[in-house]
């Protein structure tokens, strides 16, 4: 019996397992009446559009370009497959053609888990989020003071709207302004709204994106050991996907400002917006540019005492290692050691009493059986190419 009513009670923690990003799209298809089955012809049709669209919103224009026979083979001709419900709301019949439009509910999860079987590139958030356009939702709580870029009492020159549109902008988005209408903006929280709400004010402002941020500017508080005060900025940013509710990205950050000077706060408040910004969209990763080889004068200096031996670039690390070791034993040489590799060759460096021509006399015997030597003098420089097994 106790075993029945722990089984019974797992049984009813099981909930059936949802997509995380199911997006809606509103798209329309027809077909012949007199073909075998109309409406389920012209539900394909719509469903192949809205997959379609879907893949706009998944997987960059280059890349449905170039894989564009692929997808429309593995993706969007089985679009069913990635259909998660449709409703249709309107379905007509005009010129011996059945004609329906339908609200059709994507499941994108499903499709670039295909799409990462086909080994094509889906893109992020943020990049799915270029070109695309945004309203800013901002507020900025100070004390008792609530002011919002949003509602009755919005404000276009709000501390840090422009900052944080910049920031989109950068990010590819264009920008829309926000309705002036509805509820002022209320305190409390680190959001000023949450998703459906923000969803409401995008659809006013015919807006793809919202963009949900929040400030708040702490009171002024003394600097141990500082004679000021400082007050503290904090940022949370929300970018939401209006259709589907699908989230973007999400961010906050915080910046002290110095002192109580409103030009100082609305500064902080800025960098504050950016910095959260920088959570949702990254900043592109920069590519390093190609090294250049050297060019110019790459004689070694010389140094009393010490005569350079130089071995060509392209000579083997053992034979490098053999040449020096033999120089350090030979009679005359009090050491021998590797002073560097540049685009000129290896520099050994040998600190004798000899002369250049003894020391270039010592370098034409092998440091290995089976290795050939060549040598010659250049100025104070022993010049030596090596040839054979290291």
């Amino acid at each position: 019996m106790r075993c029945a009513l722990i089984l019974a009670v797992l049984a009813a923690l099981v909930v059936p397992a949802h997509a995380e990003d199911v997006a809606t799209y509103d798209t329309d298809g027809d077909a012949e009446t007199s073909g075998a089955d109309p409406r389920v012809a012209a539900l394909d049709e719509a469903f192949g559009k809205a997959i379609n669209l879907a893949l706009i919103d998944v997987v960059a224009a280059d890349v449905r370009t170039a894989k564009k026979a692929e997808l429309d083979r593995e993706i969007v001709a089985h679009a069913r497959l990635w259909v998660a419900k449709f409703t249709v709301t309107s379905d007509t019949t005009s010129d011996d053609r059945r004609q329906l439009r339908v609200t059709v509910r994507v499941d994108r999860d499903k499709v670039r888990s295909k799409l990462g079987e086909m080994t094509i590139p889906v893109m992020t958030a943020g990049e799915a989020s270029k070109g695309r356009s945004v309203t800013i939702l901002l507020r900025v709580t100070e004390g008792t003071s609530v002011r919002a870029s949003y509602g009755a009492t919005a404000e276009k020159e709000l501390p840090g709207l422009g900052a944080l549109a910049g920031a989109l902008r950068a990010g590819g988005m264009s920008i829309k302004r926000p309705p002036a209408s509805g509820p002022a903006a209320k305190a409390g929280g680190d959001l000023p709204l949450d998703d459906d709400e923000a969803d409401g004010l995008g659809g006013d402002a015919k807006a793809e994106l919202a963009a949900i941020a929040g400030v708040n500017v702490g009171p002024a508080v003394f600097v141990r050991g500082l004679p000021t005060s400082a007050v503290l900025v904090s940022a949370h940013l929300r970018v939401l996907e209006r259709r589907g509710h699908k989230l973007v990205g999400q961010g906050a950050a915080s910046v002290a400002a110095r002192g109580e000077d409103p030009a100082v706060i609305a500064h902080a408040i800025e960098h504050a917006l950016v910095g959260a910004s920088l959570d949702v969209l990254p900043p592109a990763k920069r590519a390093l540019s190609v090294a250049t080889g050297f060019t110019g004068d790459d004689t070694p200096l010389a140094d009393a005492g010490v005569v350079l031996v130089r071995l060509a670039p392209k000579t083997p690390w053992g034979l490098v290692a053999a040449e020096q070791k033999y120089l350090s034993g030979a009679k005359g040489v009090q050491r021998a050691v590797i002073r560097r590799l540049s685009p000129g060759g290896w520099v050994i460096g040998v600190t004798t009493t000899e002369s250049v021509e003894r020391i270039a006399q010592l370098a034409r015997k092998a440091p290995t059986a089976d290795t050939s030597v060549k040598v010659k003098v250049a100025g104070d420089i022993v010049e030596l190419v090596l040839a054979g097994a290291p």
